[in-house]
């Protein structure tokens, strides 16, 4: 069960850090900081879904 938890949290933190690393590239040049700053949320959501985790495996383990 807790293997699957921390699965699951890791899948998440990945895919709110790959979608962030995707937003920041297609604003990268653009004059458009409000997608920036919706890539930066999305980094900042993934990293304390990472950080989350690190905390679960600790406690679990």
């Amino acid at each position: 069960m807790a293997d699957s938890l921390i699965a699951a949290f890791c899948a998440a933190a990945l895919v709110l850090l790959g979608r962030s690393v995707l937003g920041l590239r297609r604003a990268g040049g653009g004059s458009d900081p409000s997608a920036e700053a919706r890539s930066v949320t999305l980094a900042l959501y993934g990293g304390a879904v990472a950080l989350v985790t690190l905390g679960l495996f600790i406690a679990l383990a």
